[in-house]
């Protein structure tokens, strides 16, 4: 049966983005066979990838409440790595949750773990978790010290990491560094060209667009949009991966139309944050409905 754990959890994590459904039913198997068996360290493992899937549904009690227990779980057989990983993703829901205070702990705590076992990958999340706290309350330059350490981390070990290369896109767009950010959304397109990722290749869509709207290309940047908008279709992002859709692409997006302000871009920028409003509030996403719901009023102002 462990044999099968292994096989089913293989199988979920491996299977193509957009085989949403098989993902699930593969992760289920697997955690009701850990389960049986009675391994811990598997059981906190697939439980956490369970809560990462929950999360994306837009079930963020299930979510935290399985992360919750995989943290409990790697703290009771002092499995270090699996703990920062539990941490992270649990200070990740507890922020979209609006539990900020609780959020910024986990991250603290996992950054301190990863540092402690000298682990680049686990110290990566880590500072990459902490660094979009900060993000998020647009403290940008906070923000991208805390993220690069991150990457200096990766960097330092001789391992790839332009795959996970959004977040610190993301603030150098923000932070006014445009080279920066071209330089590594090229490296990033490349990439995908080598790897055939859709996911990927939706993100960097998503990059690039935003890249143009902080550039003032509004035509280039909605063209991007576009695409990205019908490439996370394509992956079910609307059932399976809600929070980056309703944030990453769809409050991206009207961004655009607000900061262009041409006839007729309030009622395009409305109708995008009405549809990110929606699955907000079916995740619970206290800040972002609050913060979605401020530039509605500003559009009807």
């Amino acid at each position: 049966m462990e044999t099968a754990v292994w096989a089913y959890d293989d199988l979920a994590i491996w299977i193509p983005t957009e085989e949403n459904e098989k993902r699930q039913e593969y992760y289920e198997k697997a955690f009701e066979l850990a389960k049986k068996v009675g391994t811990v360290d598997w059981i906190a493992l697939i439980g956490l990838h369970l809560a990462h899937n929950y999360a994306g549904m837009g079930e963020l009690g299930k979510a935290v409440s399985m992360a919750e227990e995989s943290v409990s779980l790697n703290r009771k057989v002092e499995n270090m790595i699996q703990l920062t990983w539990s941490l992270d993703w649990l200070g990740i829901y507890y922020e979209i949750l609006g539990e900020t205070d609780k959020s910024v702990q986990c991250f603290n705590e996992a950054v301190s773990i990863s540092k402690g076992l000298d682990d680049f990958q686990a110290i990566f999340t880590a500072f990459v978790g902490l660094g979009w706290s900060y993000y998020r309350k647009e403290e940008y330059a906070k923000a991208k010290e805390l993220i690069e350490k991150g990457y200096e981390a990766v960097e330092k070990h001789g391992a790839k990491w332009i795959q996970w290369s959004q977040w610190i896109i993301r603030t150098y767009v923000e932070s006014g560094e445009i080279e920066k950010a071209k330089r590594l959304i090229d490296n990033l397109q490349e990439f995908t060209l080598k790897e055939k990722s859709k996911t990927i290749t939706a993100y960097a869509h998503v990059l690039r667009a935003t890249m143009l709207r902080a550039q003032k290309k509004w035509e280039e940047s909605i063209q991007q949009f576009e695409e990205s908008v019908q490439e996370f279709d394509a992956l079910g992002a609307r059932q399976w991966n809600m929070y980056d859709f309703a944030d990453y692409v769809l409050c991206e997006y009207a961004r655009v139309y607000l900061e262009r302000n041409k006839e007729g871009d309030r009622e395009k920028a409305d109708k995008l944050l009405n549809q990110a409003l929606e699955i907000f509030r079916k995740m619970g996403a206290k800040k972002d409905i609050e913060q979605t719901i401020a530039k509605k009023k500003i559009l009807s102002g």
